[in-house]
């Protein structure tokens, strides 16, 4: 079972770290800079990889790690994502956005225990 909090280590053209919560098919995250992730995925049964897509819902007037600044309006758009079955074991996950590619190291700190 996936169910857990994860720390997500990002480098990109620069680094940031994100707090992850994986429930169910869900996953919600939030970093110190106040962007928030939402999304779902689903695990395949013939390779075992997940795949998903996740909501960025990013504050205005900050850079983020991709090299840009969000602006006075912030900025939201969606992330499709592939992670291998042993995604945890991976040096880093590639993930392509709209603002350029993001390496992602996740670690699971810990699972949700009685709050699952």
């Amino acid at each position: 079972m996936l169910d857990g909090f994860y720390v997500g280590y990002m480098s990109a053209d620069g680094y940031g770290v994100v707090l992850f919560v994986f429930k169910g098919k869900a996953i919600v995250g939030v970093d110190a800079g106040g962007v928030k992730f939402d999304g779902n995925f689903d695990q395949d049964p013939a390779t075992k990889a997940y795949s998903g897509k996740i909501s960025v819902d990013a504050p205005p007037n900050i850079d983020l790690i991709q090299g840009i600044n969000t602006g006075p309006n912030g900025l939201k758009y969606e992330v499709p994502f592939t992670m291998p079955e042993n995604f945890l074991e991976a040096p880093f996950i590639k993930i392509t956005t709209p603002f350029g590619a993001v390496n992602v190291k996740l670690e699971k700190l810990r699972d949700l225990g009685d709050a699952a």
